[in-house]
């Protein structure tokens, strides 16, 4: 353990002559955010900074690997997008064109940025790839293509570590918890359909707004009801959509919703429910339902021999690993968990007020300091995936221990 903790202090020695360059660039990239689809300056931009420009594209995202040539790479992953937001903060960096880091990418590229440095001139035995992921926000994920991409396959990566700032955790806290800490997501559509008519004479009609209403309400009885209350769970609706005007009753009603679970089997029984669920409870108001499933992100599954490693290093230079964050929310860097060992912490941001800004709200504005907190889980990540790579290789993984 004390070879590990000495590479890890060289790293964050290093961090330190970076930090006011990374807060700069925090500045210029959260003044000028781009929506994803839009983020190929951005991804320039890093590039540039890095010392890597005008390299393949990939869907507006770039795969940049540093260090020795051969051998299986670590890949610390930040996102590109912002969002369509219009930025309430007050600061003088203030983006102005309608979009904002509102979710913390613009601290994350900087993070990126400072870390990915820092291993660079330190001479890494490991090579280092900057992942820099457009459209985290939006369908379809930015994460797929750059799975799919030949630069993935060329850069040779073993593992993938990613943070992400979280206000519900207090500021100077991290967690990285083993196993699963992100849903698996998936969005719905559901479309009932009736025989519209004049609001006078439901007795005429087959309503499909009242058909609907009744799915609505039927739908939120899976999970406590047809659930495990020890599987975890969420069936949410977001839009309803039908009719246009106060005395006509619609032909059809359109549902969206979206479905989050932790269990592949649970994930394909809950989309069951839903489908059987609105078509049989519609069918009793004289309607039909149509269904559409669109896949999401799967479970985001952190590796546990890497956060073993990863913990004790999160201790020190003002951060403490504090109680277990897992969450519904979903994040497409579930896809790289998917394949690859890989660790997604979460580095807190706030400050004990129920009335702080969240994420995605106007007034989310985390400190500047928040880049070398995420910078130094990034870099404790690096050192743990490339400690259990090597040891993975060498088939002496089940000896080691942190003691």
């Amino acid at each position: 353990m004390s070879d590990i903790r000495s590479r890890h202090h060289l790293f964050d020695a290093a961090l330190e002559t970076i930090l006011p360059s990374a807060v700069e660039l925090r500045h210029v990239i959260h003044r000028d955010p781009r929506v994803g689809g839009k983020e190929d300056e951005i991804a320039e931009l890093l590039a540039q900074r890095l010392g890597m420009p005008q390299q393949p594209s990939i869907a507006d995202g770039r795969i940049l690997r540093f260090g020795p040539r051969g051998g299986q790479a670590v890949a610390l992953r930040a996102e590109l997008d912002a969002l369509p937001i219009t930025e309430a903060t007050g600061v003088p960096w203030a983006s102005t064109n309608g979009a904002m880091h509102a979710c913390g990418h613009d601290v994350h590229m900087a993070a990126l940025y400072a870390a990915v440095w820092s291993i660079r001139t330190t001479m890494p035995d490991v090579p280092v790839v900057a992942l820099l992921q457009p459209r985290e926000e939006t369908y379809p994920c930015g994460a797929v293509d750059m799975l799919a991409a030949e630069e993935w396959r060329t850069a040779e990566i073993g593992a993938v570590i990613g943070a992400h700032l979280q206000p519900r955790i207090a500021h100077g806290t991290t967690s990285a918890a083993s196993g699963p800490v992100n849903a698996a997501s998936d969005e719905f559509e559901i479309v009932i359909s009736g025989v519209g008519g004049h609001a006078a004479y439901p007795h005429t009609v087959e309503d499909s707004v009242l058909a609907a209403a009744a799915v609505i309400t039927a739908l939120q009885q899976i999970v406590s009801r047809r659930t495990d209350p020890m599987q975890p769970a969420v069936v949410s609706i977001g839009l309803i959509q039908g009719g246009q005007s106060a005395n006509v009753i619609p032909n059809d009603v359109r549902i969206l919703g979206t479905i989050r679970t932790f269990d592949s089997g649970h994930r394909v029984q809950v989309e069951r429910d839903v489908e059987s669920i609105s078509q049989n409870v519609a069918a009793g108001y004289g309607c039909t339902a149509s269904f559409t499933i669109t896949r999401g992100e799967p479970v985001l599954t952190n590796d546990p021999a890497i956060v073993e490693v990863m913990r004790p290093l999160l201790e020190g230079h003002r951060l403490t690993v504090g109680q277990d964050l897992r969450s519904c929310g979903a994040d497409d860097f579930a896809y790289y968990s998917d394949v690859l060992p890989s660790v997604m912490a979460f580095v807190g941001t706030g400050d004990g007020s129920p009335t702080s800004p969240g994420l995605h709200s106007p007034k989310f504005l985390p400190p500047d300091e928040a880049i070398e907190d995420v910078a130094r889980v990034l870099l404790a990540g690096f050192v743990a995936a490339e400690h259990v790579l090597s040891q993975r290789s060498s088939g002496s993984l089940a000896e080691w221990s942190m003691s």
